[in-house]
């Protein structure tokens, strides 16, 4: 089928891929000008494949043999960092000395440099090694004579990287005509006093560090190759031990200069298809982060009764008399249709309430850019002091004006920072999973929701029981009895899944204590679409199983590759009416911020398409080094660059 569809291979006259032997012709013998010479053009395939070295430089570069191998006259001098790519190539194919075959140049580099990592040798000691080496081998050969050479030749396949001091209070950088101070400009730190920050990795008395890996992927490839880790840059790391908390925009300066440099003026870039330079340019889409760092990168803060960036001051959240905290209890109904019946009922959501309003607007970029140039600027930094715009609150929770505003084009993107469906379907669930199963210091149904259903909502059975001394807690008809508890957690103890679909959920019951211990957002992903209405069922009353299925399913829907417009309008009408059934079964405690966001999810996939092009899965499986080995607390922030 796809023979018929495609057609077979452009030219592929020797089937080299399948075992046939690669002949040679004229056109393969021509040389590429520049910084290449014959050792490292065209040589056979069964060699490009078998010279792990060239492979190395390949990977390194991010480069593929078919570019290289394509057009055999260059049209133009390569750019520097071309030139160093061409020069590495040339050095992994030409032999160590004239009639070597068993050692390129680079080959005898990379194994004397592995030799000195493995033994801890010194710079002396390779120094004494490689003087010995060339003193045996014969005459001409190609051996760097010493350490520092040799670096220099492997510099290009590091992780290149500049270094730039921070005030510990995240104050300022130690950056361009600040790089020379000695001391913070606003708190007075020295830039060279020595201190510990208390990081440990190991050992029981491990301090909490919290690392900052800012990460960009790219989003003009097909749509197979985006979010793969070959694609994903680290651009930087914000140390610890601390998060920066709404002090994010200094460490970031460097990273926005950048960007700005890249949409006016660009970065010449070498085209290896035309073999051409060429002026790249570059803009931001949007960062993809949790709904904490949301309100870190974005200004708006993410907590209290205005958390929700979308509603912002139009939201009818109100705080808790007993609890404490924010409810989002009945702020659903305004998105319902103007005759639906929800709207005048008195009895099953805020008591005594009906709903006229219609949904709160949705600002433009234009509009908030309007609403945030009114703020002035804030002195950063963790000594400067709580320092709070009027109305804070109130009248909206802006905090600062981001660095991102910045970007001359940031006001025009429809979408400038994605609500995260890992994040939220992950709080969701564990507010599910753990009121259902009634999970000690966890459930939302605990007595001080109990007296705020009192105060609040129209639920004689859900009320507290005074019996002398004594105060009651009926089971609510959502809470699973001890023995359907059991039997949820038994089965879920019996599960298998197969591979690659999900972690052995099994490994992680305990059904002694009747507990879930260590379940990660994927896990908490394939509970929540997949296992919800079968764990529940004919467990819990219908009316109840139905509204957890609709919001299982929702879930489901939402994170298909596939979706149309109708599809998306018709989530974005019946995820309102599901709200709207959880609201009449469970306590205002359990409607925090991640109960309220999925009603603008659908929004966001409307205008930037699936959400696995925006959600943080890829990146919490990307394989940091640095952040594998040394971080024990890592919040990962994100950004996605359309190039």
């Amino acid at each position: 089928m796809h023979l018929l569809t495609k057609g077979f291979m452009e030219d592929y006259m020797c089937w080299y891929a399948h075992g046939e032997l690669f002949v040679p012709d004229e056109s393969t013998e021509e040389q590429v000008v520049g910084s290449t010479s014959s050792a490292s053009n065209m040589h056979e395939v069964e060699n490009e494949n078998s010279n792990p070295y060239r492979n190395m430089v390949m990977d390194a570069m991010r480069m593929s043999e078919a570019n290289v191998r394509e057009c055999p006259i260059v049209e133009e001098e390569p750019n520097a960092d071309a030139a160093r790519f061409f020069d590495l190539l040339r050095d992994s194919d030409e032999p160590l000395w004239d009639g070597c075959t068993n050692h390129s140049k680079l080959s005898a580099v990379a194994q004397v440099f592995t030799i000195k990592s493995d033994h801890g040798l010194s710079e002396a000691g390779y120094d004494k090694i490689i003087e010995w080496a060339i003193s045996i081998l014969p005459e001409g050969n190609r051996l760097k004579e010493n350490f520092n050479a040799a670096k220099y030749m492997m510099k290009p396949l590091g992780l290149g990287y500049q270094k730039i001091d921070i005030c510990p209070n995240f104050c300022m950088l130690y950056y361009l005509e600040n790089a020379e101070m000695t001391e913070c400009m606003t708190c007075g730190h020295s830039r060279y006093k020595p201190r510990t920050d208390g990081f440990n990795p190991f050992g029981s008395f491990a301090a909490p560090y919290s690392c900052w890996p800012v990460i960009l992927t790219v989003y003009n490839l097909p749509p197979g190759m985006c979010m793969r880790p070959e694609f994903m840059f680290l651009s930087m790391v914000i140390p610890g031990p601390s998060s920066p908390g709404r002090n994010i925009d200094v460490c970031l300066r460097p990273l926005i200069d950048e960007l700005t440099q890249l949409w006016s003026s660009g970065a010449l870039t070498y085209d290896i298809s035309m073999k051409q330079n060429f002026v790249m340019r570059a803009a931001m889409m949007w960062t993809i982060n949790d709904f904490p760092a949301y309100g870190m990168v974005s200004g708006w803060s993410t907590h209290g009764k205005l958390a929700c960036p979308y509603c912002m001051e139009n939201n009818k959240a109100f705080t808790l008399t007993n609890g404490g905290k924010a409810s989002f209890l009945d702020c659903h109904r305004r998105f319902l249709p103007h005759n639906h019946r929800y709207r005048k009922n008195r009895k099953d959501f805020f008591v005594g309430r009906i709903e006229n309003d219609v949904a709160p607007p949705c600002l433009s970029g234009e509009e908030l850019f309007d609403v945030v140039s009114e703020y002035g600027e804030i002195v950063f930094g963790l000594q400067s002091g709580k320092q709070k715009f009027p109305g804070f609150g109130l009248t909206h929770n802006w905090v600062k004006r981001s660095i991102f505003w910045e970007l001359p084009y940031w006001k025009t993107n429809l979408l400038r920072h994605n609500l995260n469906v890992m994040h939220i379907e992950k709080n969701v669930f564990e507010n599910i999973f753990n009121t259902v199963m009634d999970v000690k210091g966890k459930t939302k149904d605990n007595i001080k929701a109990r007296l705020d259903v009192a105060l609040f909502c129209n639920r004689k059975n859900m009320e507290l029981v005074c019996d002398g001394s004594r105060v009651a807690k009926p089971r609510a008809s959502f809470v699973l009895e001890k023995n359907a508890q059991l039997l949820v957690y038994k089965w879920l103890k019996s599960l298998r899944f197969p591979d690659g679909h999900a972690s052995n959920i099994s490994r992680l019951v305990n059904t002694e204590e009747c507990r879930l211990y260590g379940m990660k957002s994927h896990d908490c992903h394939v509970f929540m679409q997949t296992l919800i209405p079968l764990a529940f069922r004919d467990l819990l009353p219908k009316g109840i199983w139905d509204a957890l299925t609709e919001i299982s399913h929702f879930f489901r829907d939402i994170c298909s590759s596939k979706l149309n417009v109708d599809h998306i309008e018709r989530l974005e009408k019946n995820i309102v009416e599901t709200i709207c059934k959880l609201e009449m079964i469970f306590p205002p405690s359990f409607f925090d911020s991640m109960e309220h966001l999925p009603v603008h999810l659908p929004f966001e996939v409307k205008v930037g398409g699936p959400v696995q092009y925006r959600w943080m899965y890829p990146f919490e499986r990307l394989d940091i080094t640095v952040a594998m080995t040394f971080i024990i607390k890592c919040f990962y922030f994100y950004f996605n660059v359309f190039n």
